[in-house]
């Protein structure tokens, strides 16, 4: 049975590069272009690269928590608010999401939506008990949708991803887990989708390392991010699914400073169908055209 399928691929603080940098690396095998600011859209034989604005007609830098809630609510949360908001949700922000989540609606569509990023309960019991809202946007999307949260059971049936790829970070933080080849997370993720027809899937090692200036690691996420989108990518079959690539703001493309910066964050489409990179790219200018594209994208057939 035809059913069409979506992997949002959300990768924290990468913005188009004004000149070349580790970013400007990222995914080149499968578009053949470098990603660097220019004339877009650009056009290649899997997909298109889009510009999108991540400023949203307020003054100084985008931020993560506004970013965000503007991609997954399709609301321009910086405008809402009157000013670019760091890191977590607000009050007003939470109750955006808890209304409009992006997973919830397509959910209320009749589409079958599931997070690959596996979680911990340890994550929920630290930030529940504090008084101000203690978790991103990612999480209350996935929460307001109603679909489960996956664990480490997921993930020893090879249905879940942590947000690093190789569970590098969480074998840091004592965790007993052995750490796997962004391929082994890739298959994965493919898991993952057979069953389900959005899938979600949040990386923030990017931003990480644009804050801390470090050229190295960022290599190396560089690579981890191609080798896992290569092989997610290799395994898609047919071109009734797609993968979106989206950030919320620029940061790791520029380590002269350390901060965000108001360069536009490519918007990639990785397609088999010619007609839906066409579309992508007449619809897809800023943040706030994520939501409705991906909307429509699962209300077309």
């Amino acid at each position: 049975m035809y059913m069409k399928k979506l992997f949002l691929f959300f990768i924290d603080g990468i913005g188009l590069c004004q000149k070349e940098s580790p970013i400007s690396y990222l995914f080149t095998k499968i578009t053949g272009e470098k990603l660097i600011a220019g004339t877009q859209p650009d056009f290649f034989d899997s997909g298109v690269i889009c510009s999108a604005d991540a400023t949203l007609n307020v003054s100084g830098r985008p931020q993560s928590a506004t970013g965000q809630a503007t991609i997954f609510t399709g609301i321009n949360a910086s405008e809402y608010l009157g000013y670019h908001l760091t890191a977590l949700p607000n009050e007003k922000l939470v109750e955006l999401i808890e209304e409009q989540s992006l997973m919830k609606s397509l959910g209320e569509q009749g589409v079958i939506v599931t997070s690959a990023n596996m979680y911990s309960a340890e994550f929920f019991q630290k930030r529940a008990a504090r008084r101000r809202n203690a978790f991103p946007v990612s999480t209350l999307t996935i929460k307001a949708s109603g679909v489960p949260f996956r664990y480490y059971s997921d993930y020893e049936k090879g249905e879940a991803v942590f947000a690093d790829i190789t569970n590098r970070l969480i074998r840091e933080r004592g965790y007993d887990i052995e750490e796997i080849t962004p391929e082994t997370a890739a298959e994965n993720l493919l898991n993952i989708l057979k069953e389900n027809q959005f899938v979600f899937f949040e990386y923030f090692m990017t931003d990480v390392y644009g804050h801390k200036r470090n050229k190295e690691k960022l290599k190396e996420s560089v690579d981890i991010l191609n080798r896992f989108t290569e092989t997610v990518w290799a395994g898609v079959k047919n071109d009734d699914t797609a993968i979106l690539i989206i950030s919320d703001h620029g940061n790791s493309e520029d380590l002269t400073i350390g901060d965000h910066t108001s360069n536009d964050v490519p918007a990639i489409l990785l397609t088999k169908n010619k007609d839906e990179s066409i579309n992508f790219a007449n619809l897809i200018h800023s943040l706030v055209d994520i939501y409705p594209w991906v909307l429509k994208y699962f209300s077309t057939n």
